[in-house]
């Protein structure tokens, strides 16, 4: 496939055009996978659905676990806070 741009060959991966250096555009850069491997768009939308699939599980552990971390550090500076201020008084 050739750069709309300049008309040189482009390189099966990459997004910038080597002779002219402009950006391939996105829908020139799916049609040139799509070219290379038809069933491209049946891996993406398999792999992205097992993808978010994965993530929203992780995430929301992740959530909570880092919910639990902030509520502790708040306390404890408030415990900070009020023995010092007991020690000033």
């Amino acid at each position: 496939m050739n750069c709309k741009y300049c008309g040189a060959a482009l390189p099966t991966r990459g997004g910038v055009c080597p002779e002219c250096g402009r950006m391939i555009p996105i829908s020139q850069q799916q049609e040139m996978r799509q070219m290379l491997d038809p069933k491209w768009n049946m891996y993406r939308n398999k792999n992205t659905a097992e993808y978010k699939k994965a993530s929203n599980n992780d995430t929301s552990y992740q959530d909570k676990r880092v919910g639990k971390i902030i509520v502790f550090a708040i306390l404890a500076i408030i415990v900070f806070i009020i023995i010092a201020i007991v020690k000033s008084h």
